[in-house]
């Protein structure tokens, strides 16, 4: 007899809880992953959202360096005078730096060009170029001149050829009513620093309650080993125990098997007289089926399994043979007479 190792229920539930640990180690390792991606991004949401407040703070501050007027008579390169420009150059490059930023400056407009008004200027650009007011943009962001188009403050990445910066432009209005830009630059490359090094601390993080929580990984795979292996266990003896029930039930239907056969085959050699038999009052003799009259020993004989022996009973003995009669056998009584009490 074929007999299977595990039943398919079991077999079932071993592989249901199987793919229950995995799916719960998967989902383990996702909300890991899922907080390391999440306080990265949290973080430079933060970082960014701390540093537009700076830069738009620096940049709508620069008005305040400035003469009033100075917009409204910053028109071409010679309308500001030396003096005027240094005297801007060095408020606006000291405010720079400190206030952490790598430039910030206005931005004025002259047909459809723009150029710097009153920027900040390192050492190295101060060596380089004698005079910096409304020296040409030539790469200025196309998101600047949006903003100088609509009135609109707007934020932006971009690389131009003193490096990539964070900006902010914010559209001002002289007294005059002369529109110009103020913005301020801070390189990203700080801003990446800060995120790589967040990014770390994030996966630091990560990384430790992933080995923080091994152990339990540990247990539940040592509890699902031990499950298992209980659950084999159980099987075999279930298994073994449903055999032995086979055998029984198959030796004892083998017992019934013959039992029945052995009463069938009593019953088919038992045979009985039942119902109403037509007899005749004088000679004894019974009618059959057929219509034939019978003597009364050949008709149960026929119909039955009763065998009959014949013999004389003490009466007919007297009757037939008085001769052979035993002398201390009674005599039967005359006919009408009752038999002596005892």
């Amino acid at each position: 007899m074929n007999k299977p190792a595990y039943p398919t229920s079991r077999r079932t539930g071993s592989v249901s809880v199987l793919l229950l640990l995995v799916l719960c180690f998967l989902l383990y390792v996702v909300a890991v992953a899922g907080y390391a991606v999440w306080s990265y991004r949290e973080h430079k949401t933060t970082l960014l959202a701390e540093i537009d407040a700076s830069l738009l703070q620096a940049a709508r501050s620069l008005k305040y360096l400035l003469a009033d007027d100075f917009h409204d008579r910053a028109l071409d390169k010679d309308s500001i005078g030396k003096d005027e420009e240094l005297r801007n150059r060095r408020l606006v490059t000291e405010f720079g730096v400190e206030s952490g930023f790598k430039w910030v400056y206005t931005l004025a407009e002259k047909d459809g060009a723009f150029f710097f008004s009153a920027p900040s200027v390192s050492e190295e650009e101060a060596q380089e170029l004698d005079s910096w007011y409304f020296y040409p943009y030539e790469d200025v962001p196309e998101e600047f001149v949006a903003a100088f188009r609509e009135n609109l403050t707007v934020y932006v990445d971009y690389t131009d050829q003193w490096g990539t910066f964070r900006s902010v432009a914010v559209p001002e209005r002289s007294p005059g009513g002369r529109p110009y830009l103020a913005c301020a630059d801070r390189e990203i490359g700080d801003i990446d620093r800060l995120l790589r090094r967040n990014l770390r601390q994030s996966a630091a993080v990560a990384l430790f309650f992933f080995v923080a929580g091994l152990p339990f990984i540990g247990l539940l795979v040592h509890v699902f080993r031990a499950h298992t292996a209980d659950l084999k266990k159980l099987n075999v003896e279930l298994h073994a125990h449903k055999d032995n029930l086979e055998v029984q039930v198959q030796e004892r239907t083998a017992e019934l098997r013959k039992e029945t056969e052995r009463l069938q085959e009593a019953l088919a050699n038992v045979r009985t007289l039942s119902g109403l038999i037509p007899i005749c009052a004088s000679c004894k003799k019974i009618r059959d089926d057929k219509g034939y009259w019978n003597q009364l020993e050949i008709y149960i004989q026929q119909n039955s399994d009763a065998l009959f022996s014949h013999g004389l009973c003490p009466d007919c003995v007297h009757k037939l043979y008085p001769e052979f009669a035993n002398a201390d056998d009674p005599e039967p009584p005359a006919p009408g007479n009752a038999p002596p009490s005892a």
